[in-house]
């Protein structure tokens, strides 16, 4: 059968071309379906059949495919991306158009919240596989968006390429009643078919299927099209304007098509997050390792139980077994039965411990675990390599494996970046204000129209470090660079967030060359005369203070006050303290580490 999917195909023709796609996809997605529910279920900690467990076992869940996405999540996306555009000419009007499209999408970066989204992203792709963003014209704002389409709404071929280079995508969409008289006022409700909602609250919903090529969308209910369109977001058809021939022998007025067009070619709307081309993702790898960690927990707990209240056994004359059936765990229980005592007929068994292999194997299965999603506790916060060496190489192995996801962030967020200047230059046909904050916290107020946006610019998509480090650990590692000499002083206190710290430089080096300023060191001696005036104050109080008497005639007993150690802090006490562990003088006794 040929497909027949354009503008000029009949509602037939299309209903006959979707029906055979969604045949064609419906397996696929019903396999990737069944995958999802059951990542899902062990991400919200739901990892066993409570049936197959019997009552007197535990049900214990060490929930580490939470753990691990939940810390790759905030990882992969902690950094925000930034954009550099490249003029289409070395004019200097077109250089300066640039920066403002570049400022402009650095400001729809935030009030899109393309961050906080691409964390829904980074989750579905380790556990659903991939993630999906729509760029799209909002009609209610009008103006540009980013939507993030749950994976498990889209319909799409199983494939070996690329999937934005599949020739549809289906997109499955939820309406109310009065989603379908806004979107389809001339559609007769009583023709439409109301379904059960995947949402899992019962309520009556109107499924629709929003289908997708490069050429055109419409949309689907119960084999009736709703809708129909040439692709809204690529100007196939130009403007016509005029414009004079320079090349002419004579200065002639012509006219030209002109198209509002940025990028080369008409694609659909979709950006795929696709770390391992749908074949499997990092919380399906880990599922069967987690299932081995959960089944080794329950053997300690149950152990546990068993060690610290172990079985009773007893002869079967010592009591009856209504009596018997009695006996329970319950603190100081008195248990009856004629001459169980004298004769010893009922005693309790503990349990055997368990070999300690057990828990070398638990601790090598929490290995495994983590090797597979690259999260060791470096990565989690937590120092668990003895040196800072060893926790940055172990971090930085990590990184290895969550880079991959960061790239294909990198390079969706490309396709997004494309896609808005896109509908920018498509829609943008009134000139636009966009408010951003400039240098020194500035307000300045941008203006921009699809004028504005020239043929042949360039979007490069830039991203920092992600490699993550709280500030203790920043702190820490900054000290032990300075250590080895391998951080300069400023530096130094810029990381360990000094509100000046080139004054504390300057301070640092001074105090290390002996060279402190006149008016510094009158103002610790003056600290010190104080602090030892107050010192000898404190202890004439204490010598002078009232003698206790024993009653009767005993002797007046005096008890002297002990002359107590008192830690003198002086600046100077400040500045060892502060520079012992960084390479200045001897440490002072009882230092603490930086």
């Amino acid at each position: 059968m040929e497909e027949k999917f354009d503008i000029k195909s009949t509602d037939e023709e299309l209903i006959e071309t979707f029906t055979s796609w969604m045949r064609e996809s419906q397996t696929f997605h019903d396999s990737l379906l069944k995958v999802q529910d059951i990542t899902e279920q062990y991400y919200i900690g739901n990892q066993t059949d409570k049936d197959l467990v019997p009552e007197h076992n535990s049900n214990v869940v060490e929930n580490r495919i939470f753990e691990g996405t939940e810390t790759i999540v905030p990882v992969a996306t902690t950094n925000a991306h930034h954009f550099v555009v490249l003029p289409g000419s070395e004019q200097e009007k077109s250089k300066l158009r640039a920066k403002i499209i570049q400022k402009v999408l650095e400001r729809k970066y935030e009030t899109l919240e393309i961050q906080k989204k691409l964390e829904d992203v980074t989750r579905d792709m380790i556990l659903r596989r991939f993630g999906v963003a729509k760029w799209c014209w909002d009609e209610i704002k009008d103006d540009i968006d980013v939507k993030v389409i749950d994976p498990r709404c889209m319909f799409i071929p199983k494939m070996k390429c690329d999937p934005h280079e599949i020739p549809y995508k289906i997109e499955l969409q939820e309406y109310s009643y009065n989603e379908m008289e806004e979107y389809f006022p001339d559609i007769n409700s009583e023709e439409l078919t109301q379904e059960k909602s995947d949402a899992k609250d019962d309520r009556e919903c109107y499924k629709v299927y929003e289908v997708w090529t490069s050429e055109m969308v419409c949309w689907i209910n119960n084999k009736k099209v709703l809708d129909k369109k040439a692709n809204p977001y690529f100007d196939f058809e130009g403007e016509e304007q005029k414009y004079i021939d320079t090349k002419a022998k004579s200065l002639k007025v012509r006219n030209r098509l002109v198209f509002r067009n940025h990028l080369d070619r008409p694609t659909d709307p979709y950006v795929f997050f696709d770390p391992y081309k749908m074949l499997t993702s990092l919380a399906e790898i880990g599922i069967p390792i987690q299932d081995v960690i959960n089944i080794q927990k329950r053997r300690i707990v149950d152990n546990l139980n068993i060690m610290g209240n172990g079985q009773v056994v007893m002869d079967s004359d010592a009591m009856s077994e209504e009596e018997s059936n009695n006996i329970t765990n319950e603190p100081g229980l008195v248990i009856r039965g004629e001459g169980a005592a004298s004769q010893n007929k009922i005693k309790r068994e503990p349990g055997v411990p368990l070999p300690s292999g057990h828990f070398d194997n638990l601790t090598h299965s929490e290995v495994v675990f983590d090797n597979i999603l690259g999260i060791h506790s470096a990565t989690r916060g937590s120092a668990g390599a003895p040196t800072l060496g060893q926790d940055i190489i172990s971090r930085q192995q990590d990184f290895t494996r969550i880079d991959l996801l960061t790239r294909v962030l990198n390079r969706g967020v490309a396709r997004i970046a494309n896609g808005l200047v896109q509908l920018m230059k498509m829609y943008y046909t009134e000139t636009q204000t966009v408010k951003i904050i400039g240098e020194e916290d500035t307000i300045e107020f941008l203006k921009l129209n699809r004028d504005d946006i020239e043929d042949h610019i360039e979007i490069i998509v830039k991203s920092g470090n992600t490699l993550p480090m709280d500030k203790v650990s920043i702190r820490t590692e900054a000290v032990q660079l300075w250590q080895l000499g391998a951080l300069d002083p400023v530096t130094l206190f810029e990381r360990l967030e000094f509100p000046n710290p080139e004054k504390a430089a300057e301070r640092l080096m001074a105090f290390k060359a002996g060279q402190l300023t006149q008016e510094t060191q009158m103002r610790i001696q003056e600290n010190n005369a104080a602090t030892q005036a107050k010192l000898k104050a404190d202890l004439t109080v204490q010598a002078n203070a009232p003698t206790t008497s024993s009653g009767g005639t005993a002797k007046s007993k005096t008890t002297t006050p002990k002359k107590k150690e008192t830690k003198v802090e002086t600046q100077m006490n400040v500045m060892q303290r502060a520079t012992a562990g960084i390479g200045g003088t001897a440490p002072i006794s009882g230092t603490p580490n930086l």
